[in-house]
This record gives structure tokens, sequence and C-alpha cells, in this order.
């Protein structure tokens, strides 16, 4: 089903299941979001492909991104206030494309949009594999430094996926890529290769560092 919402472009890859928090302060995402919040909440999060993601002319967006849903907001008199900055919480709903798009009156994109449902049924996610993904996970976020992961758990390996993504050290153009395969069983393999290799490099490196401890404590 075909549908037109406002079109947020970011320096940013939302992923569904994962929370996002947008700091507005330029009138024409003002303007984007006092629609919104009068609307159904609703809006597109897309990455940036070509131009900047503030000021200037409307940057060029990917096809594929997420719709979201604006779950908390700072208080509405904020928003009309002048150099003020205005903070929006969204959470990713689903993955979907962009047909075509257009400025509106009110200088932001609008975009004919269509659903890109994925199959998330995969034989070859069984409890051996989540488990040592979700092992992997928590051993690259305390690297990190990241605290306060008890809503991360291996029953919802979905989150699990998407959240590891949204971290991990890794250029944009490739947490798009990740998006745009056509399944979550491409995706969830592909991002647990990766953080093996992450993980492997880390270890490589605090081996190195321990030597190097160890020979400064002897000289």
């Amino acid at each position: 089903m075909e549908k037109y919402i406002p079109i947020f472009p970011l320096n940013t890859v939302l992923f569904p299941g994962v929370n996002l928090e947008i700091q507005i302060f330029e009138e024409r995402y003002k303007k984007l979001i006092e629609h919104v919040l009068h609307t159904n909440n609703q809006l597109g999060i897309f990455c940036i492909k070509e131009g900047l993601e503030a000021y200037g002319p409307l940057p060029t967006p990917y096809e594929i991104g997420t719709l979201s849903q604006v779950y908390q907001h700072d208080p509405m008199e904020d928003l009309y206030r002048d150099n003020t900055i205005f903070r929006v919480n969204v959470v990713g709903i689903k993955k979907i494309k962009i047909l075509h798009y257009y400025e509106s009156s009110e200088h932001y994109l609008v975009g004919n949009i269509i659903s890109q449902e994925e199959n998330i049924i995969s034989k070859d996610i069984n409890d051996e594999i989540k488990n040592d993904f979700f092992k992997q996970v928590q051993e690259y976020l305390k690297y990190q430094n990241f605290e306060n992961l008890d809503f991360l758990n291996v029953n919802n390996f979905i989150l699990l996926c998407h959240y590891i993504i949204k971290h991990m050290n890794i250029p944009l153009s490739e947490k798009q890529k990740l998006l745009e395969l056509s399944t979550f069983d491409e995706r969830w393999k592909k991002t647990y290769q990766i953080l093996k290799e992450k993980n492997s490099i880390i270890h490589q490196l605090k081996n190195i560092k321990s030597q190097d401890d160890e020979e400064d404590f002897l000289n």
C-alpha cells in the first residue's frame, strides 16, 4: 500500500525496533515535526546519500529507509520558540522504500513510500548461534564502555542484531547496505561476521597492549 509521509534525511541509519533521539533546530524541520505531531506521529528516517544534514539545499536520501513513530518529545511550546533545540524520540517500525519524493511548501521532503516486508524466520538461528551472537555483542559493547544493557537479551534476536549495528564502528554506507539487504537472515549473518572480526581485532590489540605493559614493567 502506497502512502505519503514526511521524510527526515539524517546522517544515520535507523533500523526497526531501535530508538533514536533527533535534535531539531531548523525552521523547515520544526514545520515537519509540527505536521507529524498533529497527524499520526509517523515519519520516514532516511540516511543521506548526497548533501548536508543541516541548512543549505535539501539533501538526497537513499531510497531505502525506516518508518518511525514518535513516542516522546519536548513540550510543544518549545517548538515555536526561536533559537531552541526541540528534541524528539522515535522508534523504528519497519523498512520502507521511497518511490518518489518532492519538496513541500514548507521546504521539507515528502515521499511516496511502500513497505519492504522481510522474512524474519530462519532455521539457521538456533540456540547455540543466538547465545554466541549475544556473547559477541556483550564483548564488543563492553570494550566500548557501554553500560545498563539489561534490556538486551538473546530472545529478542532482531532487536539485538539491529541494536549492535547501530553501535558498531563501521561507515554509514556499510550500515545502509545492511539495511538494504532483502532478508533479515542475510542481515544477521553479515552482522555476525563483522562482529566476530571486530572482536578478533580487539583481542589482538589487548594482547599487544598487555605485552607492551609487561615490557615496560620489566624495563
